[in-house]
């Protein structure tokens, strides 16, 4: 009875795991646009209304995107970056940003991303995809002895943060793989694989 229950359990998990993890994506972007405006609305009217801080978070977004493809709302946005980037602190947040926007959603200075890879971390035995994004600083290189490459390992499922290793360059395994076809199979968690090519069979 009990090994039943556990296959029961089991398969019952298994089919509803892709709707779960649907619903808990969706109510994290709710909350997550909801939560922008809805903190400051409820100052103003002295009690929550959920749900109109996420209907105005997405009017705001449409108005900028409707303003973005027209001349003079770029010109606009273009004098207000202008101003981000003269503001320090500011500046370099803004910059990392938006290249790492416009890699992901407009595919421009995907060069930056030059190659994909695969290195061992975080211990010898697993396997981890990043970038390969430049050489690493001359005076890092000096202080190691070694050459180095700096490495952009991307989080799942969100690319647009994670973390930089510096690997030594022969522990760097590149991939043919295009960069476009790497970020799909990162984003997915493996599900979106690329084209296939030759399958590796053990001896």
């Amino acid at each position: 009875m009990w090994s039943r229950l556990s296959n029961y359990f089991l398969r019952g998990l298994i089919t509803l795991l892709p709707l779960l993890v649907t619903i808990w994506l969706l109510w994290f972007m709710f909350s997550f646009l909801d939560g922008i405006l809805g903190n400051i609305i409820s100052l103003f009217v002295g009690h929550p209304l959920p749900g109109l801080g996420f209907i105005i978070t997405i009017l705001l977004i449409l108005t900028t995107g409707y303003f973005a493809t027209h001349v003079f709302g770029a010109q606009i946005f273009k004098v207000g970056e202008e101003i981000l980037f003269r503001i320090p602190i500011v500046k370099g947040i803004y910059t990392s940003a938006k290249q790492m926007n416009e890699v992901l959603f407009i595919h421009k200075g995907t060069d930056e991303f030059r190659r994909a890879c695969v290195i061992e971390y975080p211990r010898k035995g697993i396997y981890t995809m990043g970038f390969v994004t430049s050489d690493a600083a001359a005076e890092v290189e000096n202080k190691v002895k070694s050459k180095l490459i700096n490495v952009f390992i991307p989080n799942t499922p969100t690319p647009a943060t994670g973390f930089l290793v510096m690997m030594p360059a022969q522990e760097v395994i590149l991939l043919e793989m295009k960069t476009e076809d790497a970020f799909k199979y990162i984003v997915s968690g493996g599900v979106l694989q690329p084209p296939e090519q030759e399958k590796y069979e053990p001896a």
